[in-house]
């Protein structure tokens, strides 16, 4: 039964991992990028460059390297090559936002408003109509092309776009830095309580089956409530059992039950860290 239990989890992990994953390629890449794209905002721009570089000779399909690659380029004042690495981009996927929005910004710069604006709006259309920037750039092309009232239209939107955006970066709640925060502590009252019913289920189950199934299925709580710190409360259940069990339990008398017993103890130990893991991998998939 725990191995089915077991199974069965591990399988569903595995289906969130490669089958449930409901992210695009290119959101995908963006998270793979992440040290290039923390270089490039960090104003290094030639050290990025290199980066996306080596990382096109991996991965030579991914829109968003070339679309960062274009940034660089346009950083460093190369104005061509990012051109070229926008349409390569947009070769392999033309629904990246930002493929669009950046090729706009070039083509404004370069007083080209009409080949602008059909930049922007497919920027606003992919990023279906929640990118402030793209409408700020829709807009500012519109007032060179003489349309002011939708270049009015698309101004407004961008800056009620950015208000929403402050105001949820405003209410947002920061994550505290405290490791045993109030939520920890009241999941460790939990884990307290569970660990003395798992105690008494271990002394008196007649086989080890409902003891390993009971600590298969609350250490995966564990791993659940906390992913982060899960390894804490998977540590403290398993202290507590053992010193529960040594300090506060009479050892049976026939060397069967005091084996019986053992393995319950030591098993449901070993399956609460297991568990615990299993968990909090299933959590953060989940939340992806």
């Amino acid at each position: 039964m725990e191995l089915l239990v077991a199974a069965a989890i591990i399988g569903y992990i595995i289906y969130l991992r490669y089958y449930a994953d409901l992210r695009t390629k290119s959101e995908k890449d963006v998270e793979k990028l992440q040290v290039g794209i923390q270089l490039y905002k960090a104003g290094q721009s030639v050290d990025a460059l290199n980066f996306f570089e080596r990382y096109l000779q991996k991965e030579p399909t991914s829109s968003v390297a070339y679309l960062y690659q274009a940034k660089c380029y346009r950083a460093l004042g190369q104005l061509q090559e990012a051109i070229d690495a926008l349409k390569k981009g947009e070769s392999y996927d033309d629904t990246v936002a930002d493929l669009h929005l950046e090729m706009g910004h070039i083509l404004y710069d370069q007083q080209d408003y009409s080949a602008a604006y059909l930049e922007f709006d497919k920027a606003v259309f992919h990023a279906k109509g929640l990118d402030a920037d793209a409408f700020q750039g829709r807009g500012t092309t519109r007032q060179h092309l003489e349309n002011d009232e939708q270049a009015q239209q698309d101004l407004n939107r961008a800056s009620s776009l950015r208000e929403s955006e402050r105001l949820m970066a405003a209410t947002a709640t920061p994550k505290s830095d405290v490791f045993f925060d109030r939520k920890l502590l009241s999941h460790t009252v939990v884990i307290l309580i569970n660990s003395v019913v798992l105690l008494v289920v271990i002394k008196n189950a007649p086989v080890i089956h409902l003891p390993y199934l009971l600590a298969a299925i609350a250490a995966t709580v564990i791993g659940y409530l906390e992913p982060r710190k899960g390894w804490a409360l998977a540590i403290i259940q398993a202290a507590t059992l053992w010193l529960g069990y040594t300090f506060f339990t009479k050892t049976p008398q026939t060397s069967g039950a005091r084996d019986l017993e053992a393995f319950g103890l030591y098993g449901s130990m070993i399956l609460t860290f297991i568990g615990s893991f299993i968990g909090g991998v299933l959590k953060r998939q989940l939340i992806r």
